[in-house]
């Protein structure tokens, strides 16, 4: 009979080098972003000053209408971590009609826009709006235009309650 002890070492070498891996694994398909205080873009879902789990996402992965995602904005040399909905995509026309956002004509949600029309999308970006209508310091597509589709990190995925609200 073999003798327990001799089996110790190495299973807990095994179970600890499995676990690095998972984490690995994690650590290279998610991120930890924290919505600002003042950011109520994606209030009341995603409050501000939540922190959230955002998954990684290729530049070509689909991004259906209603996704909540993070972007990247630059302004002045200094790249910004911004939050938004996925309203319309490739060859969707975006406008606002009586204070609504609407996507090749279908009404969606109130907007504060002023009645103008932002176009096409064009291939390679997405439009990307605040959820919250009275949301109108940080910037979206109302004012940075269409987003490039290679500036969307990742999709939010859930909050996570650690270290705070």
């Amino acid at each position: 009979m073999i003798p327990a002890r001799r089996f110790r070492r190495p299973l807990r070498f095994a179970l600890l080098a499995g676990l690095l891996l998972l984490v690995w694994l994690f650590a290279r398909r998610y991120d930890f972003y924290r919505i600002p205080e003042a950011d109520q873009s994606l209030a009341p879902i995603w409050p501000s000053g939540s922190r959230v789990l955002v998954e990684r996402i290729d530049a070509d992965a689909p991004l259906p209408r209603g996704t909540d995602v993070v972007y990247r904005m630059e302004r002045e040399g200094v790249d910004y971590a911004r939050f938004g909905r996925v309203q319309a995509g490739p060859g969707d026309s975006v406008a606002s009609e009586e204070g609504f956002l609407t996507v090749d004509g279908q009404r969606f949600r109130p907007i504060a826009l002023r009645g103008e029309a932002l176009g096409v999308v064009p291939q390679g970006h997405v439009a990307v709006f605040a959820i919250n209508p009275a949301e109108r310091r940080y910037p979206d597509s109302r004012t940075l235009g269409f987003v490039p589709r290679a500036d969307v990190r990742g999709v939010l995925v859930s909050r996570v309650a650690f270290g705070g609200p």
